[in-house]
C-alpha cells in the first residue's frame, strides 16, 4: 500500500501523476497553489504594456516556464506566517486540522519547490493559441468558480472553485 508524500497517510487516490499525493492533501495544495498563481498573474500585469515590455524582460525570465517559480519562496514564507498566526489564535476543531494540514503541505513545498513547475506545466501558456499567460489573462467569477481565461482566444486555463460564503 502506497503512502501520501506529504502526510505519510494512506494513499486514497492519485491526484498529481508521480507525486502520490492523498485527496486531502490535493485539496491544500490546490488552496496554495491557486493564491500563487492568481499572485503570479497580477504581479505579471505589471509588464502587460506588450510585447516590447516582455522582450526587456527577456533577460530576467528566460521563459515562462521559469518565471512561474520566481516568487515561490516569498509564496511559501508568507503562507507559512500566515497559518502559523491562525494556529497561534487557538484554532480549534476543523479549522485547527484544516491549518495543521495546510502547514504540513507549505513545509512539503518548501523541501519541493520543483512541484511549481509540475503543477504550472500546463498553465503557463495558452494551450490553444501559446500566448503567454503573464502577459494575456483575464479572470472572471463565474458562480462559486473563478475562471482564468485567455485574453486572445478566451480558452479557458484554469478554474478554481470560491464559494461565497453568506453571514
Amino acid at each position: 500500500m502506497e503512502t501520501c508524500k506529504i502526510c505519510k497517510g494512506v494513499q486514497d487516490s492519485k491526484n498529481y501523476r508521480g507525486y502520490n499525493i492523498c485527496t486531502e492533501c490535493a485539496d491544500l495544495m490546490e488552496d496554495l497553489m491557486s493564491e500563487y498563481f492568481l499572485r503570479t498573474l497580477r504581479e505579471g500585469s505589471n509588464n502587460k504594456s506588450g510585447y516590447q515590455k516582455y522582450l526587456e524582460h527577456g533577460k530576467e525570465y528566460i521563459s515562462d516556464y521559469q518565471r512561474i517559480r520566481k516568487n515561490s519562496k516569498r509564496h511559501i514564507k508568507h503562507m507559512e506566517e500566515h497559518v502559523n498566526e491562525e494556529l497561534q489564535k487557538g484554532a480549534e476543531g476543523g479549522k485547527q486540522r484544516y491549518l495543521e494540514r495546510l502547514h504540513q503541505t507549505i513545509n512539503w513545498l518548501e523541501r519541493c519547490p520543483e512541484f511549481y513547475n509540475y503543477y504550472f506545466k500546463e498553465y503557463y501558456v495558452c494551450p490553444n493559441c501559446g500566448a503567454s499567460i503573464f502577459d494575456n489573462y483575464d479572470k472572471q467569477e463565474v458562480g462559486d468558480w473563478l475562471m482564468i481565461t485567455c485574453e486572445k482566444c478566451d480558452t479557458v486555463i484554469k478554474k478554481y472553485f470560491s464559494p461565497k460564503f453568506v453571514s
